[in-house]
């Protein structure tokens, strides 16, 4: 019996060291896969930012473009409603 305890007891830690070298090459793709998503993560929200300031910046010019439109409009209007002497 001691024989057999002499070769088990080296076959268990083989194996407990395979399955730790295992895990913790799992636990280190994890660790990229999970670095890779955190940084397209950043691209994206990064671009959305970008992308909503660029119709900030549309919308504050047509808005811009827009009271110009009013007001010449209205100024055109009292000309033709004005009385000239």
């Amino acid at each position: 019996m001691a024989a057999q305890n002499e070769k088990t007891v080296p076959t268990v830690e083989k194996l407990i060291a395979e399955q730790t070298a295992r895990v913790e090459a799992a636990m280190a793709e994890l660790a990229r896969l999970q670095s890779k998503s955190v940084a397209q993560m950043n691209e994206l929200v990064e671009g959305a930012n970008r992308v909503a300031h660029e119709q900030l910046a549309f919308a504050e010019q047509i808005g811009g473009e827009w009271r110009k439109l009013v007001l010449a409009a209205t100024r055109g209007a009292a000309d033709l409603f004005t009385p000239k002497a």
